[in-house]
């Protein structure tokens, strides 16, 4: 059902006078004479209100999207919210994630981000160099779509920030701001790779609590859209198609809450795995269906590489799409092509945990489809943003492409995800 078409309640005004083509925003019931037409007691009639649950979503982004100005607390043990307010966030979020459809259909122009993994300190150097979703100064949301492709939390050190601001964005803005699954958004996977231990030392919480944040941020991630399609010509999704995903269809009709199996026993629970799992082969020559060594070294094969060729044949079978973009895997330039050019993978984090030097990267899809890549290049850190105990336990999956040495030294480690 179309939406109801709307007035802003708010009006961007000129200040000429003063030469400095300054504009500010005022209430629209504020013009002296813009409603005079319309009767006093109906002098908002027809124009878009804001909810009362966005009192938190506000507070939150007005004290987060700071792209030029933001800084880690000087405590690491401390958060912007108390746990109350977290919860209510993710409650109001959910909300939202449960009356929209699991695959989306999106309009251009639309920006696209790969993983950021708590690294909010990129998210903001993103925002500041190629513009932010806010309606001020620096800003585009008045004429942008803005899709984030999973992956929010873990590895990194600002986990809450992250995912707090996305949510926040989500509720003020839930036709404009887009949030898909990864992997991580997950509680088997981010219970062990840093989000839960987060959220327990800067929330001051039990997470084992059944009504803890993490676990309704984890409820919350389970009713997330899981793929989007944009202007019926390009998927998005965060893993890929691996082995057993043939059409948009069988995306669509995977159901929420949506639960991500240990070991898949049934196809669709390898459909499930394959979307937020599976990664290109590691070039164009190498086709079929694959193990993928480095995220399954037990070689179960419940996690593989797909070819070019599966590529082509899925993109055929669900014509009139042409393009599929995903995220999961770090890249060295922020971006990189696959199969002619018919599938893109983006990583918005740079420095993937402080290994790599690898640079992030957005892709911008201007209204004609032509596919922009914004990238950032990592800086000297003065504060180590990555988990360093989680980099002992659980080093990172290595960049594509994976040269053999590296594979066999992570296989050695037990693999990674």
């Amino acid at each position: 059902q179309a939406a109801d078409v709307r007035v802003s309640p708010q009006v961007f005004v000129s200040l000429e006078k003063d030469f400095t083509h300054l504009v500010k925003k005022v209430a629209i019931e504020s013009l002296e004479d813009e409603g005079r037409k319309i009767q006093p007691s109906n002098v908002m009639a027809n124009v878009s209100i804001a909810t009362a649950t966005s009192g938190v979503a506000s507070f939150i982004i007005e004290n987060l999207l700071q792209p030029t100005t933001w800084q880690p607390d000087p405590d690491p043990n401390r958060f912007l919210l108390h746990a109350a307010e977290v919860a209510q966030l993710c409650d109001q979020a959910l909300e939202v994630f449960r009356s929209q459809d699991m695959v989306l259909r999106l309009r251009a122009p639309i920006k696209v981000y790969g993983d950021i993994h708590g690294q909010y300190l990129d998210l903001m150097r993103l925002f500041a160099r190629y513009k932010a979703p806010t309606d001020g100064d620096g800003g585009d949301i008045d004429s942008m779509d803005y899709l984030f492709l999973g992956d929010f939390v873990d590895r990194g050190s600002f986990s809450l920030e992250t995912v707090c601001l996305l949510f926040a964005l989500k509720v003020k803005h839930p036709n404009q701001i887009h949030l898909i699954r990864g992997n991580h958004e997950d509680s088997t996977i981010n219970g062990i790779y840093g989000f839960r231990d987060e959220c327990k030392r800067r929330l001051k919480e039990e997470p084992d609590d059944p009504d803890s944040c993490w676990n309704k941020f984890n409820r919350a991630f389970e009713f997330l859209p899981v793929a989007a399609v944009v202007e019926e010509r390009i998927l998005c999704l965060h893993g890929g198609i691996g082995g057993h995903i043939n059409t948009i269809k069988e995306i669509d009709e995977m159901q929420r809450p949506l639960h991500v199996a240990q070991i898949p026993q049934t196809p669709y629970e390898q459909r499930v795995t394959d979307m937020l799992w599976s990664d290109p082969s590691d070039n164009d020559s190498v086709g079929g269906v694959t193990l993928n060594e480095t995220r399954d070294p037990d070689g179960t094969g419940r996690i593989v590489k797909f070819g070019p060729d599966r590529v082509e044949e899925f993109l055929d079978v669900n014509k009139p799409l042409s393009m599929i973009i995903r995220a999961h895997e770090c890249v060295m330039d922020g971006f990189e092509r696959f199969a002619n050019g018919k599938l893109i993978t983006v990583f918005s984090a740079t420095d993937y945990c402080g290994h790599h030097k690898n640079a992030g990267a957005l892709l911008f899809i201007r209204r004609d489809l032509t596919i922009v890549p914004k990238l950032i290049y990592p800086v000297e850190r003065h504060l180590n943003t990555w988990d360093q105990t989680m980099l002992q336990q659980r080093p990172p999956t290595p960049p594509r492409p994976v040269p053999r040495q590296r594979r066999i030294g992570e296989e050695d480690n037990g693999g990674d995800w």
